[in-house]
């Protein structure tokens, strides 16, 4: 299954959500988006936050959460743990899309820019395995793209060294935008998770006056800045939760020089798609 294909990224969304770290990406029936949270990778933690963004002001946390997700009573599938769901649209107007760069953008470029297990792969990635990515974040419309990206000096390397492949950038965050119109009063997006073993949720109307930016991150919380501090394998860490693909045919990321620019770790985690 594949995102469908949108021309334009336009600026000024209603809500931007930004995907950071360990999550696998892939599309679901219904025109749906399920964003697996690795769970099983050490030292990684997951945090969600939503913020209300306001121009020349300091932001407004509308929440946050810490830790692994718990199944949320408002998935009857007991699939997700946090839903990011949309109201009040016309259902042919409805639905995730992958911006494809016809029309140029500010807000990013194109999707297919992010990295994809089935392109790298010389098989198909399979199942992720529930027990390492579940439960997982759902969304039901939006418009996907490529947030960020880094110049760096890298190569993707087959294990046993039978291909390898020259990069010159690799993306780090992968963003969606939801368009939503202040005057139309059905206009909404809602969350739901659990928060300390309670259920919860939190409306996120469209205002001319503000925006909003969701941040699903699962990554170290810090790493010391120097060439000693401990490294993981980025692809290994996928591989632990993509049990069907064999060992010969993994692929491993390696930075023959450090990207700049890094945050809390020096080496990018970076979200990835499953299939494309």
């Amino acid at each position: 299954m594949a995102f469908k294909p949108h021309p334009k990224l336009p600026p000024d969304p209603s809500i931007r959500i930004f995907f950071i770290g360990l999550n696998i990406l892939a599309p679901t029936a219904g025109d749906t988006c399920q964003a697996f949270v690795h769970n099983s990778s050490p030292q990684h933690s997951l945090l969600i936050e939503t913020r209300r963004k306001r121009k020349g002001k300091p932001d407004v946390l509308m929440m946050r959460h810490s830790g692994p997700l718990a199944f949320t009573e408002a998935d009857d599938t007991r699939t997700h743990g946090f839903l990011i769901t949309t109201a009040g649209l016309a259902p042919a107007d409805k639905g995730v899309r992958a911006y494809d760069e016809t029309e140029p953008s500010t807000e990013g470029t194109r999707l297919f820019d992010s990295f994809r297990l089935s392109k790298i792969l010389d098989v198909s990635p399979g199942k992720v395995d529930e027990f390492g990515g579940l439960p997982s974040v759902f969304i039901d419309h939006g418009i996907f793209y490529t947030a960020d990206k880094v110049t760096v000096k890298a190569k993707l390397v087959k294990k046993g060294g039978a291909k390898e492949m020259t990069l010159t950038e690799v993306p780090t965050i992968i963003g969606a935008n939801i368009y939503l119109d202040p005057t139309i009063k059905d206009h909404q997006v809602t969350l739901f998770w659990r928060q300390n073993g309670s259920e919860a949720h939190l409306d996120l109307k469209p205002s001319a006056n503000f925006t909003y930016e969701i941040y699903i991150i699962n990554e170290p919380l810090f790493e010391l800045d120097t060439p000693a501090a401990p490294r993981h394998a980025e692809f290994e860490e996928y591989f632990k939760i993509l049990p069907d693909v064999a060992m010969n045919e993994q692929w491993e990321l390696e930075f023959l020089e450090d990207p700049p620019d890094r945050g809390s770790t020096r080496t990018p985690c970076m979200s990835i798609l499953l299939n494309e």
